[in-house]
């Protein structure tokens, strides 16, 4: 049959709200936009159930599904953000299955299985009866290691308030029941406040819906399997009419970069005296760790952020208590307004320019090409860094020796980086165009190797080279350049070996 879009939705952020007050699902990925940056999504994104239990609800109020579910299969293969639009598209309807799934444009996000017929037999996962009841709780599990979740267990209770739950889902809590509803609700706050946790990725449930009156008030969960190599935990779920596997991942925690006090082991303490670093993007990442290499030489700093203000704040906090550097500071740079007006009142002379400024790189795409994800990468790499670059020169009372991070997948672009890579290629001709031009602004590009980030700590094994040991090179490249000195070529590539 040919596909049918069945309906549309856009979540929002009280959307969001609502089902983790509903769920008790309230992992900062779901609802922090400053926590959220620092995961794989790069930002805030839907719950994945609220999304499916919101298709089943469609599937049923468009006649879709007449018929007893039997069974659910229901997986994730991609993040829903917030404001943007997603259709529920029905692909096949047979006698005894339907397939769907929600789709961004062309990007599936969620694919439904569904089998319909006669519910029959009872729960065979037994979760013990002495595990633990599971309380709601304000803070998700902190978990960093797939074994400390072995034999895990517990049960959630499912609320006593039927007419909740009906109120967001009339017409599949119609269909199977409200209980049953609730379990599926529930296994939200399963995955993303309790098993994994606070660094969670729902990978997608299967479920038997049967007809079992025991455990009616309760969902029991018992983790059955780790698999290392993925981070990958299944988890068996059963009771309130449910009985069936979760599959969820563990992602790696936000990526802490090198401590000051490791850096000046390695770096001279005026070794970088005597100058003077604006660093865009300096609040975590490359940016942070760039600022405690020049703070550990006994060079200034003056760090930027656009919303990770408690982040660059805590840079700073490090630089000044371990160093006598007390002149360091933090200040809110948006690359996309105009630089004038924020760089006026640094009120410091300023040598060195290094530019981190960046958002997410690897996104997911509808197709080949993104025009709009490429016209921000341009404003971000290209556009923001010329402004900032142009204004410096201009009002600093010394030439400026200027770093632009290209990337090597300028050389070797993947398929989900290509507008990324075009973007730094683009950054690359303006930094070389400057230099030609012969001005008071000199510029070094190097293409740096896949370094340990946020960006880059995804939850399958990568080769990532240490990013101190590479970095620490760079910074000393840049510091010592002294414009006008000789004619020093754009560098290609990093110092470190890739």
């Amino acid at each position: 049959m040919a596909r049918i879009t069945l309906a549309t939705r856009t979540f929002e952020t009280e959307d969001q709200h609502l089902f983790a007050d509903l769920s008790g699902d309230i992992n900062p990925i779901h609802l922090d936009p400053i926590a959220a940056r620092r995961s794989q999504a790069g930002g805030v994104v839907v719950h994945g159930i609220h999304a499916a239990l919101w298709a089943l609800d469609k599937l049923v109020q468009t006649g879709v599904l007449i018929e007893e579910i039997v069974s659910l299969k229901v997986q994730f293969t991609n993040f829903i953000e917030i404001g943007k639009q997603v259709d529920l598209v029905l692909l096949s309807q047979e006698d005894k299955s339907i397939r769907a799934v929600l789709c961004r444009g062309k990007l599936t996000t969620i694919s439904l299985f569904i089998t319909l017929g006669t519910r029959h037999g009872n729960i065979r996962t037994e979760v013990p009866d002495n595990a633990p009841t599971v309380s709601v709780s304000d803070q998700p599990a902190n978990f960093t290691q797939l074994a400390e979740m072995v034999q895990l267990s517990g049960w959630l209770e499912i609320p006593a308030s039927a007419n909740k739950i009906e109120r967001y889902f009339p017409n599949i809590a119609s269909a199977i029941g409200s209980f049953r509803v609730w379990a599926i609700a529930l296994l939200s706050r399963l995955v993303g406040m309790i098993c994994p946790g606070l660094y969670s990725l729902f990978g997608g449930f299967t479920l038997e819906l049967v007809d079992c009156s025991r455990q009616q008030d309760r969902m029991g969960f018992q983790v059955s399997d780790i698999d290392e190599r993925f981070r990958m935990v299944r988890i068996n779920v059963s009771g309130a009419g449910i009985d069936g596997v979760v599959q969820a991942f563990l992602r790696w925690p936000p990526v802490a970069q090198a401590s000051l006090r490791e850096i000046m082991n390695v770096v001279a303490p005026t070794e970088f005296a005597d100058s003077t670093a604006l660093i865009i993007g300096g609040s975590r990442g490359l940016g942070a760790l760039t600022a405690k290499i020049i703070a550990a030489g006994g060079g200034k700093v003056v760090v930027s952020y656009d919303v990770g203000k408690t982040d660059a704040e805590a840079v700073i906090e490090e630089i000044r208590t371990q160093t006598s550097n007390g002149s360091c500071r933090a200040f809110r740079y948006n690359i996309h307004k105009e630089a004038a007006t924020q760089l006026k009142h640094l009120n410091t002379s300023i040598t060195h320019l290094y530019y981190f400024a960046t958002g997410p790189i690897a996104r997911q795409k509808e197709g080949p090409f993104a025009w709009d994800l490429f016209d921000e990468f341009i404003r971000m790499y290209v556009k923001g860094f010329y402004d900032c670059c142009n204004y410096l020169s201009q009002h600093m009372s010394q030439a400026l020796t200027v770093f632009y991070p290209s990337s090597v997948f300028v050389e070797s672009t993947q398929p989900d980086m290509t507008e990324y890579s075009i973007a730094k290629m683009a950054g690359e001709m303006l930094c070389d165009r400057i230099n030609r031009a012969g001005g008071r602004t000199h510029i070094i590009v190097k293409r740096l190797p896949r370094l340990l980030t946020d960006q880059t700590a995804t939850v399958l094994p990568m080769t990532r080279d240490e990013s101190l040991k590479v970095m620490l090179p760079v910074v000393r490249d840049v510091q010592s350049f002294r414009p006008g000195a000789q004619n020093y070529p754009v560098q290609r590539r990093a110092s470190h070996a890739v």
